[in-house]
């Protein structure tokens, strides 16, 4: 391995977008990249992406596992944490959003590490006052324990950043979609197999990004000389509920719902999913935050930062949906 390449240590590196982001990292070339996962984690794809990777094994949530990855490290990406909207102990959501980050945190400043780039999500701003938000735009009142845990973390990096001299960049990354992703949290795979009973906020607008716009803008916040005390929000392509769900059934050929299920009407339901999601350990068809972060209204965001200083630009969503659908046919097939 070339010695005069800066060391990049990377948490969450086997998840949806750590995976992309390894892949877009090697490209570069001038890095040399190493991994923290847990000894449970399948590292057989990034071993086969580029053999020069090396794996540390740690746990974010347990920070004496984590000085000797970061040790030396030039810069560190922390993609880990719970990217979910129902855990049956909700203590894990704090476990790896809030406290996770805080041992990654303090474990860059004790490694002198010179960049630490985080990843979070718009949802950390919750329902703020003024619709489009931008990065200095105030949180407002968080209506899930993934929006609130996040939020919680994000402001112990720059609490750090001020006080200690924490190297931050936080990226935003809107709802993520591509091939890949294991969780059940975008619906894509209940819609192509014919089993979304229902819309729930038909008419309600999201933001979008395409998993390897995503893994870009994380690099170039790395790479980016002056992104030091600067957060990114990511993604720029917006849908309604219903047009995603459209889209998702025009490219996979299958019908999906029209009508649209009022969330007042659905508490009690919610309500009792949850409690037996709870005494069973499975996630509930309709988890009661996703319920809530629904109820709250569109969620909308000014990319123009990103744009500006990162250089992004956006890949369509049905781009990205087709290949989230393809992968789903392939594995099924």
């Amino acid at each position: 391995m070339g010695s005069g390449r800066d060391i990049i240590t990377i948490t969450g590196a086997t998840g949806f977008v750590g995976r992309h982001f390894v892949e877009r990292l090697v490209s570069e070339k001038k890095y040399r990249v190493r991994c923290l996962v847990r000894h449970t984690s399948d590292v057989s794809w990034l071993r086969a992406l580029d053999p020069d990777i090396s794996f540390y094994y740690g746990d974010i949530t347990q920070k004496l596992t984590l000085a000797a990855a970061f040790k030396g490290a030039w810069g560190v990406v922390n993609i880990a944490g719970y990217r979910e909207f129902w855990s049956r102990d909700k203590g894990y959501f704090y476990a790896l959003n809030e406290q996770g980050a805080k041992n990654v945190f303090e474990a860059c400043v004790e490694a002198e590490v010179q960049k630490v780039v985080h990843v979070s999500t718009p949802l950390a701003y919750g329902v703020p006052d003024v619709i489009p938000f931008n990065e200095q735009t105030l949180a407002g009142p968080h209506p899930s324990d993934y929006a609130r845990s996040k939020y919680l973390g994000d402001q112990i990096g720059w609490a750090m950043c001020d006080d200690q001299g924490l190297p931050l960049t936080i990226v935003h990354l809107a709802a993520v979609i591509g091939a890949g992703d294991d969780k059940e949290t975008m619906e894509v795979k209940r819609a192509v197999d014919g089993k979304l009973p229902a819309l729930i906020g038909a008419d309600t607008t999201y933001t979008y990004v395409y998993v390897k716009d995503a893994a870009d803008a994380i690099a170039r916040a790395l790479m980016k000389n002056d992104s030091v005390g600067r957060s990114y929000l990511i993604g720029n392509q917006r849908a309604t509920t219903r047009d995603y769900f459209k889209m998702i059934g025009n490219i996979a050929d299958v019908p999906v719902p029209r009508w649209n299920i009022a969330e007042s009407l659905l508490w009690p339901l919610a309500l009792g999913m949850d409690i037996v999601g709870r005494k069973t350990g499975r996630r509930p068809m309709m988890p009661l935050d996703v319920l809530k972060t629904t109820a709250a209204g569109s969620l909308l965001f000014d990319p123009s930062r990103g744009i500006g200083e990162l250089g992004m630009s956006y890949t369509p969503l049905e781009i990205a949906l087709a290949e989230s659908v393809a992968e789903i046919r392939e594995t099924c097939s």
